[in-house]
């Protein structure tokens, strides 16, 4: 028998409640074991979740599931990141397997983590912190067994890709496709963390650890989220074939990467392109074997714990052994300087004065560009540019106030000049 500790019984710790006693038969068959949650923590043990819990398994008491010397695994999904990141630690400490689906605290503590579980002989890991139910983690652990992996790149936030797709596929404005984000049950009460990136940031943080073997901490990751995309951005866009996109990605050469989420425009015919609402898609080029692209729901109860049950699977079979982080010291980052494309910059004025102004700046900034001006904004695309040279245009040459501008970085193969662009 194996006895579960569930920290949590939100969306996901629901989801791996039901997975657990409701598929127990398949779980027994893969894993020659009967699995048993014992205790589940909660906040109000008197609330009416909707769930068959029996009487005496929810406890509002972390102690019962940390100093249960029964419990075997610890499943974190109670989100947050300081009493989730202690408890972890105290479970590791007590000798007992972690599964988590907690971004933010891995993204953060990797490396201290791995390190305090293999002093302890524990498992520790979390499939669910990256893509959902999307197995990218394992998958990339497999890959990694023989080849090098230099470049990741992924849509891997829901929730900005379904507002994104409402904006480009039915003409929402950013307010409104948000509020349709809600209604679905999309976004969160506070959205920040997805629209402004630090979700997907926490994601390619821990993609680009594991494919580099270096903590790619959050404070390595540029981040750029979406509110800055309007109306007639999308109207640009569809007039030169592109499609916007936020995209986690990381890129090494040689002993330096760089890690970055930011709107991305990529071309109508892409993979990309054709990944609609809440679906995820991340794409790993291993030397070996090419491209490889991992598609599917990247959030939700069912598809997420689905990735924490798995992890449950794995511990069991003890195949967490070689699931192990070492640190290579000689791998540092270079910030946003490896990614570089043409860029489309937009630039909203109010008087005619201000329009002469960004124009004079801009043709002083040194960077070549084309651009258009419209009644109210100035349309530019720029020369292949690094992702930190737009930034020091947008916010230093041209001196841009916040929620004036928006860029986002091109990416076509076979555009290399901004002379193949019509504007």
């Amino acid at each position: 028998m194996i006895k579960l500790g569930v920290l949590g019984l939100g969306t996901v710790g629901s989801g791996v409640y039901e997975i657990v006693k409701y598929r127990s038969d398949m779980l027994k068959k893969a894993t020659g074991e009967d699995i048993e949650i014992a205790k589940i923590l909660v906040r109000d043990s008197s609330k009416d979740r909707g769930l068959d819990v029996a009487e005496g398994v929810m406890t509002e008491n972390p102690d019962d599931i940390l100093d249960n010397p029964e419990i075997d695994i610890v499943v974190e999904v109670m989100g947050g990141i300081d009493k989730a990141y202690s408890y972890i630690v105290r479970a590791l400490k007590a000798g007992k397997h972690v599964v988590t689906a907690n971004k933010a605290v891995i993204s953060l503590h990797m490396e201290e983590l791995h390190k305090l579980a293999e002093e302890n002989n524990c498992g520790l890991l979390y499939e669910a912190s990256v893509a959902g139910g999307i197995p990218i983690i394992k998958n990339l652990k497999e890959i990694l067994k023989i080849n090098k992996v230099d470049d990741i790149k992924g849509i891997l936030n829901g929730t900005t890709n379904f507002i994104l797709t409402k904006m480009y596929d039915e003409d929402l404005s950013f307010e409104e496709a948000l509020s349709l984000a809600h209604k679905y049950g999309y976004a969160e009460a506070d959205p920040t963390d997805d629209v402004e990136g630090y979700d997907a940031a926490r994601k390619i943080s821990i993609l680009a650890s594991l494919a580099y073997g270096t903590h790619a901490s959050i404070d390595d990751v540029l981040c750029y989220g979406i509110t800055s995309i309007r109306t007639i951005d999308v109207v640009e866009f569809k007039k030169m074939g592109f499609v916007p996109k936020l995209l986690g990605c990381s890129t090494r050469r040689d002993n330096s990467f760089s890690a970055i989420v930011e709107p991305i425009l990529v071309e109508e015919n892409s993979m990309f392109a054709s990944v609609k609402d809440a679906f995820n898609l991340v794409d790993v080029l291993g030397d070996n074997l090419g491209e490889l692209e991992f598609y599917g729901k990247g959030a939700g109860k069912e598809p997420t714990g689905n990735a924490v049950v798995m992890d449950i699977i794995d511990i069991i079979l003890k195949n967490y052994s070689e699931f192990k982080f070492e640190v290579d010291k000689s791998i540092s980052s270079d910030k946003g300087n490896l990614f570089t494309g043409l860029h489309y910059l937009r630039v909203s004025v109010d008087r005619e004065e201000d329009k002469a102004a960004v124009v004079e700046k801009l043709n002083a900034s040194g960077v070549q560009c084309k651009y258009k001006e419209l009644e109210r904004d100035i349309i530019i695309v720029t020369e292949r540019i690094s992702s930190n040279r737009i930034e020091k245009l947008a916010k230093e040459d041209l001196g841009l106030a916040k929620k004036t501008f928006a860029y986002l970085r091109i990416e076509s193969e076979s555009l290399v000049s901004i002379d193949q662009l019509n504007i």
